[in-house]
């Protein structure tokens, strides 16, 4: 899915760059949103558990993978940065429907599965574009437009 969105994003020269602050972003934010969200709110968890190993690899492939997509976008107005990250999104639900890694203490036609699955990643993508714009100095156009007004 990444490779298929550098494509689009016509960003592929940029592909390891990428994935490697992708990754390192993971690190910083994906362990400590798992444990305080799903082990102390107990509003998801693992298959595997919340052990160190797994929390690391889990930061790197899954929230690394999708700090990357979200630093594809850029260029992107707020509604392609946001119609990209939900595909981002679905797609890793639907894989985690046939490969199940995690699971939700609701079921998946419900409104908490919605904010929680769907809502909160998207918010949370921006929060990230928002700190790669600030700490960093990146410039995301959808920012850049809420800033203008």
């Amino acid at each position: 899915m990444f490779l298929i969105h550098a494509h689009y994003e016509k960003k592929l020269a940029d592909v390891p760059r990428v994935l490697w602050q992708g990754a390192l972003t993971g690190l910083v934010y994906g362990p400590p949103v798992d444990l305080i969200v799903g082990k102390y709110l107990g509003i998801g968890t693992y298959l595997l558990g919340f052990g160190p190993f797994f929390l690391i690899l889990l930061a790197v492939l899954g929230w690394g993978l999708f700090a990357a997509n979200i630093l594809l976008m850029q260029q992107a107005r707020l509604l392609h940065f946001c119609s990209w990250a939900m595909v981002v999104i679905v797609v890793s639900e639907v894989i985690n429907l046939f490969f199940p890694s995690w699971t939700w203490p609701f079921a998946y036609a419900s409104i908490e599965f919605l904010i929680m699955a769907l809502i909160a990643p998207l918010v949370l993508g921006m929060i990230v574009a928002l700190a790669w714009q600030v700490l960093f100095g990146y410039r995301f156009a959808f920012i850049e437009a809420v800033l203008k007004r």
